[in-house]
């Protein structure tokens, strides 16, 4: 017999009983735009790689591990798939070529890992563009505040924060898209935890696994949802009890700030923080990318010309974007090359643009590129590492003929301070589904995804492009 308790007043149930009663009246016109802007920016990058050897390989993976046809949908693939594994496939799609959304303070790509894990039951359940609108709000608002509650970053723990913590915000928002009682959302969170995983050592060597990560996060709060629903009880206080979350993986007492998950929780909302990226890279490089192509336009640089390149970049990073320096000089895949200041300024610098094609293997063997990738220097910059929620990059080119010019971005386009259009979410969108789908085909969908509300099917939206 199945245990049954009333949840008791802990953390994870006082976010259950917000997140079971909140209506999307709630949520101001402004919240909503930039959750509508993340669906359409997420499903255009899941559009451009779902051609990817990675991502077929993946869907290969999946359909061995899983067996059988399933009632589920990835985006763009017309096989029937269990949920979880719909879901998988939806977040190695969305974060394969590392150009899905960031929360800059926590360093979580909050969108790909809420929507992956949604857009599957919505279509089998044939719910409508509004409870998709709902749940990606609340799982996305939900995830960026619990990855404040640490002062401490994953990445400097050995663990990558988009999973550990992603699976927790697909949790919430695929619990209130069902419709499960405060219970029964405690007890999915409790499971959350033990299912909650993500090392960064494909960090080191290229290898795949960290491009799988949002997929497995997805999967896994699938399951942890079902063993929910079924009465499989699971830990209430999961984050701040003896044995709880943070505890465990951080292995230290620093002063964890619980509170940033619930304060002012539906008043003031932490999606505003989200940033789109304009480049497919980690989010850290996007704003060196900025400042060398305005400095290679600005003044005419060319790759002959260049003496040295210094990057000036939080010290926090070096581990993950810059060192071992003859690592990041020569990147082993496209992957590898995605986290590496070296070779990116240096294809910025070659190429002066850097989209969905970027990091090619023809890039990475380039002569031009790995010559200049050569001449760029990391320095510590102590104004950013004073303001982690910024995303500063400095960029000198220093030429031969003694020249230096120098350029400083405070905050990456895309970001709150720095935002960008609803034109340039558009122009990312058609660049990103040129190519996979008809240009009709992309404006009909960007002009749906617009719309999100007024969708009564949100499988209606796939199908088409599954055909």
């Amino acid at each position: 017999m199945l245990e049954r308790r009333t949840a008791a007043p802990t953390l994870s149930a006082e976010v259950a009983n917000w997140l079971t009663g909140f209506p999307l009246e709630n949520a101001p016109p402004g919240v909503l735009e930039n959750t509508r802007l993340r669906i359409l920016d997420v499903i255009g990058v899941m559009i451009a790689s779902s051609r990817l050897e990675m991502v077929s390989a993946a869907a290969k993976a999946v359909g061995e591990a899983d067996g059988g046809q399933g009632s589920a949908f990835a985006v763009t693939d017309a096989a029937p798939l269990p949920p979880a594994a719909a879901a998988f496939l939806n977040g190695v799609m969305s974060a394969v070529l590392e150009f899905d959304d960031t929360h800059i303070q926590s360093n979580i790509h909050p969108t790909g890992v809420v929507l992956s894990t949604l857009l599957p039951e919505c279509e089998r359940l044939g719910l409508s563009g509004r409870q998709l609108l709902e749940a990606t709000l609340i799982g996305s608002e939900l995830l960026c505040r619990l990855g404040l509650v640490s002062p401490v970053r994953m990445h400097e723990v050995g663990f990558h924060p988009s999973s550990v913590y992603g699976v927790f915000g697909a949790v919430w928002g695929l619990a209130h898209l069902k419709g499960l009682s405060v219970e029964q959302t405690v007890h999915a969170i409790g499971h959350a935890a033990s299912l909650s995983a993500g090392s960064i050592a494909s960090f080191e060597d290229g290898t795949s696994t960290k491009t799988l990560h949002i997929g497995m996060a997805a999967s896994a709060a699938v399951r942890a949802v079902a063993l929910a629903s079924h009465g499989v009880s699971g830990p209430f206080p999961v984050f701040e009890g003896k044995f709880g979350w943070f505890k465990s993986y951080f292995q230290s007492k620093p002063d964890f700030r619980f509170s940033a998950l619930t304060d002012e929780l539906g008043e003031r909302w932490e999606v505003l923080n989200i940033a789109s990226k304009m480049h497919p890279c980690a989010y850290t490089m996007v704003p060196f990318i900025a400042a060398t192509i305005v400095l290679r336009d600005r003044h005419g640089i060319r790759p002959e010309d260049v003496e040295v390149i210094y990057c000036d970049i939080m010290p926090r990073s070096f581990a993950t974007v810059c060192e071992p320096v003859e690592e990041k000089r020569r990147p082993r895949t496209s992957w590898h090359g995605r986290i590496s200041l070296q070779h990116t300024v240096a294809e910025a610098l070659v190429r002066g643009r850097m989209d969905k094609d970027a990091y090619a293997p023809e890039s990475l063997a380039d002569p031009v590129i790995n010559a200049v990738a050569d001449k760029v220097v990391h320095r510590p910059d102590m104004v950013a590492a004073a303001d982690i929620s910024r995303s500063r990059a400095t960029v000198s080119i220093e030429l031969k003929d003694g020249q230096v010019f120098t350029h400083t971005i405070e905050d990456m386009p895309g970001t709150r301070r720095n935002p960008i259009s609803r034109e340039a979410y558009l122009e990312k969108f058609r660049a990103n589904v040129r190519g996979v789908i008809s240009e009709a085909e992309g404006e009909e969908l960007a002009d749906t995804l617009l719309r999100l509300d007024e969708v009564k099917d949100i499988g209606s939206l796939f199908r088409s492009l599954r055909r």
